[in-house]
């Protein structure tokens, strides 16, 4: 998906494949022991004054990349609302965190938070060092790049049966053979 700020700056993450030397299992519903769900994660960044870094590192479960697209979807139908609260979503390897909030209706601020290998070259790295790229969106483009990480996470189906709640018309039944 690729998300492009106001002011220029701009994020493009997909998932990238499997985390490398665990093969994904033919069959999702027989998981193979020893098989973890994490996925490659590609990250191609720009700050408003034209900075760029990237790197790939599996950054997230693929649960946790399902979820994000529904976090994405419920931020922009967020800024539809009168007042909504800021939100933030964190995932289990700390380098990626996404937070927002609605700035005037139908426009948000979504700060990209990178940490540890998600870090630019540029910074120093302490433990505790996070770098927040900051992009202006509309809530339109923000539905956009959710369909467009839908898409990208279609490829990469969980191991086992989600945490998370699935979500409308891309959830689709299993059929019993």
């Amino acid at each position: 998906m690729e998300i492009r700020s106001d002011d220029g700056a701009r994020v493009r993450i997909r998932p990238v494949g499997y985390q490398p030397g665990i093969d994904p299992p033919d069959d999702p519903d027989r998981v193979t022991p020893g098989w973890q769900d994490w996925l490659l994660v590609e990250v191609d960044a720009r700050t408003a004054d034209g900075q760029t870094w990237s790197h790939h590192y599996p950054s997230l479960m693929v649960e946790e990349a399902r979820a994000l697209g529904s976090w994405l979807y419920g931020q922009a139908r967020a800024a539809a609302e009168p007042a909504p609260p800021p939100a933030a979503v964190r995932f289990t390897e700390p380098n990626l965190a996404l937070r927002s909030r609605v700035i005037r209706r139908r426009r948000l601020e979504l700060i990209v938070e990178f940490s540890a290998e998600s870090l630019p070259p540029w910074m120093r790295r302490p433990t505790t060092a996070i770098y927040p790229l900051i992009l202006t969106v509309s809530a339109d483009a923000l539905t956009v790049a959710a369909a467009q990480w839908d898409g990208h996470c279609e490829a990469y189906p969980p191991r086992a049966p989600s945490r998370f709640p699935a979500r409308g018309p891309l959830t689709r039944p299993r059929h019993a053979d």
